[in-house]
C-alpha cells in the first residue's frame, strides 16, 4: 500500500481517505501511526473530528452531497433589487433561491437563527425561523448541525428586519457541501500559507478584491487592443528554439520526437513573424517561463502581454503606453500609491530620461562611449572596477550587458517612482532592436519604470536580417546562459521583409501588484509557486 501510495507522487491523503482506508484494511496501529505522520494532512484530533461530523451528518440528512441546487439569483441581486424595502417589510413577490458558504450562526431565541451567507463577495444575512419547519425538532435538527464554511442553498422572500437589516426570511434550507474541518479566520504566512492558497482567498478579502482587479485589468488590455485593431493571437508555449529575452529557459523533452524543448521565455519572435505574415497589430497574452529566483517581483511563471504595431516606432510606443495605463486607472478608479504613502500619477505625461546619461550622472563617473562598449575585455574591466568603487556586489559571468544593467538597477531604478521612460540603451544591450539613426551603437528602445520597478520594454524592431544576424552572435559570444541565442529561421524570416515595426512587451503581475499597493508580486497570483512540502 505504502509502494502504490508513492507511485502514484500523492505527498498526502485526505483525513477520510485514511480512515476509510483503516477500516477497509487490516493494519497494525504501528503501521497507522506511520502512515497518517507521513502521509496525511491533519492531527489525529482532526481526523477524528472529520469521521465524527461526517457520521452525524450522514444519520440527519438523506443526501450529504445533492447533485444539484437551482440558483435563481445571487447575493448582489438581492442586495440591489430589494433595497427599497422599509423595516419591517417583506417582498411580496416569488420566493428567491440563492447559495453560499455561511460566515456565521448565532441564535435569537428557541425558535429562531440567524445565518450570514457569503456568495461571491457579498454578504446577506439569513432569518431562518422554526415555523418553517416541520416541528421544532427537525428545526434544530437541520440548523443546529450547520456551521461556519458549510456551502448551502437557501429558498426565502426577501425582507428588511426591525432593526433595518436587508436579509432573506428562509422557508428552506438545504446542505450542498458540509465544511468538515474548521475553517481559520486568518492564515499564517510563508509557505504553510501558499500551500492552502484556496483557504487564503477564501477568507482574505483584499487577496481576493486583488486577484478580481487583476482580471479586470487584463480585460482592460483586450479593450484597449481590440478597439484599435489589434488581433488577439497564440504563439507556442514548447518549441524547439529560445528566443525573444535574455533569460534561462526551463527545458523538457518530448519522448516521442526524441528531443528537448523549451519553455518560452517570450513570444517576441513568433509575434514578429506574424507581422512578416501579414498581421499589422497582433497582441498575446500569455503566460512566460524563466528559469530564474523568486523574490518579490519575480516568479519563474508569470503573465505578460505583447504587442507589436507595424509602421510605427518607440516614441509612437510612449504615447500608446501612456494611453493605456492612463485608461486602466481612470477606467477602474484605481488608487496606486507606493509603501511610503506617495500618489503614483499614471495619468499626466510621464518623464523621460537616457539610460547612459543618468547613469554617468548617478555615478559621477564618465562610462566607455557607446561604441567602446563592444570592446568586451576593456569595457568589462572598466565597469568591473566601477561597480568595486560603489561596493556593489556581482557574480559572474561578467559581461558588459550584465554588469551595466547591474549598475543601472542598483544606482538608478529605486528613485524612478513616478512612470518614468528609459530611452537610448547602449545596442550591446538591446540585440533585437533597431540602432539609433543619430548614434548607431544606440537603441531605439525604452523601458517604462514605475516604483522602482521595470514595469514595460519596447523598441523599435530591428528589420535588417545581416545586422540581425551579427547581433545575435556577439550575444552568443558573451557565454551567459541568459544571453540570446542565433535563430537562424528567425533571420530567415526577416529576409521575407519585416515592415518597420515597433514591439511592446509588460508583466502583468508586477503591474496589478503596483496598481493594487501589494508589495510582492505572490499577492496578485492565484497560484504562485511554492516550495514542496
Amino acid at each position: 500500500m505504502l509502494h502504490r501510495m508513492r507511485v502514484c507522487s500523492k505527498s498526502w491523503i485526505t483525513a477520510t481517505e485514511l480512515l476509510t482506508w483503516r477500516k477497509k484494511m487490516p493494519v497494525n496501529n504501528i503501521a497507522f501511526s506511520f502512515i497518517k505522520r507521513n502521509f496525511c494532512d491533519g492531527t489525529e484530533e482532526e481526523i477524528s473530528s472529520v469521521e465524527e461530523r461526517i457520521d452525524k451528518l450522514r444519520l440527519s440528512r438523506k443526501v450529504l452531497y445533492p447533485s444539484n441546487f437551482k440558483v435563481t439569483c445571487d447575493v448582489k441581486h438581492v442586495l440591489e433589487a430589494f433595497s427599497h424595502l422599509e423595516k419591517g417589510e417583506i417582498s411580496s413577490g416569488d420566493n428567491v433561491n440563492v447559495a453560499g458558504m455561511i460566515i456565521n450562526v448565532r441564535s435569537s431565541g428557541k425558535k429562531i437563527k440567524f445565518v450570514d451567507l457569503f456568495s461571491n463577495g457579498d454578504k446577506i444575512q439569513l432569518k431562518v425561523h422554526a415555523d418553517h419547519f416541520s416541528s421544532l425538532e427537525d428545526f434544530h435538527q437541520q440548523i443546529d448541525s450547520l456551521r461556519r464554511g458549510d456551502r448551502i442553498g437557501v429558498v426565502g422572500k426577501p425582507c428588511r428586519t426591525k432593526s433595518g437589516e436587508l436579509s432573506l426570511d428562509c422557508s428552506q434550507i438545504e446542505l450542498l457541501a458540509p465544511c468538515l474541518r474548521n475553517l481559520p479566520v486568518k492564515l499564517e504566512s510563508g509557505q504553510k500559507k501558499l500551500k492552502r492558497r484556496y483557504l487564503d482567498i477564501l477568507i482574505n478579502q483584499q487577496l481576493r478584491s486583488t486577484l478580481v482587479t487583476r482580471s479586470r485589468i487584463i480585460q482592460q488590455f483586450r479593450t484597449f487592443f481590440q478597439e484599435r485593431g489589434f488581433i488577439e493571437v497564440e504563439t507556442p508555449i514548447l518549441a524547439t528554439n529560445i528566443g525573444g529575452a535574455a533569460a534561462e529557459p526551463f527545458i523538457t523533452h518530448h519522448n516521442e520526437m526524441k528531443t528537448n524543448l523549451y519553455m518560452r521565455v517570450a513570444p517576441e519572435l513568433y509575434l514578429k513573424q506574424l507581422v512578416i505574415a501579414g498581421f499589422d497589430r497582433v497582441f498575446e497574452i500569455g503566460k512566460l517561463f524563466r528559469n530564474e529566483g523568486v523574490d518579490p517581483s519575480h516568479n519563474p511563471e508569470f503573465t505578460s502581454c505583447e504587442f507589436y504595431l507595424a509602421h510605427a516606432t518607440y516614441k509612437d510606443l510612449m504615447l500608446l503606453t501612456n494611453q493605456l495605463f492612463s485608461a486602466i486607472v481612470k477606467d477602474l478608479q484605481l488608487k496606486p500609491v507606493t509603501s511610503d504613502g506617495i500618489e503614483i500619477d499614471f495619468v499626466s505625461e510621464y518623464k523621460q530620461i537616457e539610460f547612459l546619461k543618468s547613469l554617468e550622472e548617478a555615478l559621477n563617473e564618465d562610462l566607455p562611449q557607446p561604441q567602446e562598449l563592444h570592446e568586451k575585455e576593456e569595457a568589462t574591466k572598466y565597469l568591473l572596477d566601477v561597480c568595486k568603487s560603489i561596493n556593489l556586489k556581482v557574480k559572474p559571468p561578467f559581461t558588459v550587458p550584465r554588469l551595466l544593467d547591474k549598475l543601472f538597477s542598483h544606482s538608478i531604478e529605486p528613485a524612478l517612482i513616478q512612470p518614468t521612460f528609459v530611452t537610448r540603451h547602449p545596442m550591446v544591450m538591446s540585440p533585437l532592436a533597431k540602432p539609433d539613426p543619430d548614434c548607431v551603437h544606440l537603441a531605439q528602445r525604452f523601458e517604462l519604470f514605475v516604483s522602482g520597478l521595470e514595469l514595460c520594454n519596447a523598441y523599435t524592431e530591428l528589420n535588417d536580417p545581416q545586422i540581425q544576424r551579427a547581433t545575435l552572435a556577439e550575444q552568443a559570444g558573451l557565454l551567459d546562459p541568459e544571453s540570446m541565442l542565433p535563430d537562424e529561421d528567425y533571420c530567415i524570416a526577416l529576409e521575407y521583409g519585416l515592415p518597420p515595426t515597433a514591439g511592446w512587451g509588460c508583466g502583468i503581475d508586477r503591474l496589478t501588484a503596483i496598481l493594487t499597493n501589494n508589495s510582492s508580486i505572490k499577492d496578485t497570483i492565484t497560484f504562485p509557486l511554492r516550495k514542496s512540502s
